[in-house]
């Protein structure tokens, strides 16, 4: 499956979650999810978007808004999730 799913509604982005920055005491402050398909995508931060600091390292499966920056970075607005853990995937939304 490529990483973004064009025939959904929302698209579908699977990959791990990366740290991107960190505040002056080290601690993670924005993630990116690098995709199976080699695409960065810089999570945005809204309540969801945020769960995924708690998943670096993680594999998951996102839905949500694309968008291209005027930076050139490709963000998303984080929807829904599902992280996999020992058991398979939990679903968060």
């Amino acid at each position: 499956m490529n990483s973004v799913g064009k025939k959904s509604k929302k698209p579908m982005i699977s990959g791990i979650v990366i740290p991107d920055q960190w505040d002056a005491n080290g601690k993670v402050i924005t993630v990116t999810i690098h995709a199976n398909d080699e695409k960065v995508f810089l999570v945005e931060h809204t309540k969801i978007g945020n769960d995924l600091l708690n998943l670096i390292h993680k594999e998951v499966e996102v839905t949500g808004k694309i968008r291209e920056r005027f930076d050139g970075r490709t963000s998303i607005g984080i929807k829904s999730y599902e992280a996999a853990d020992r058991n398979g995937l939990d679903m968060k939304d």
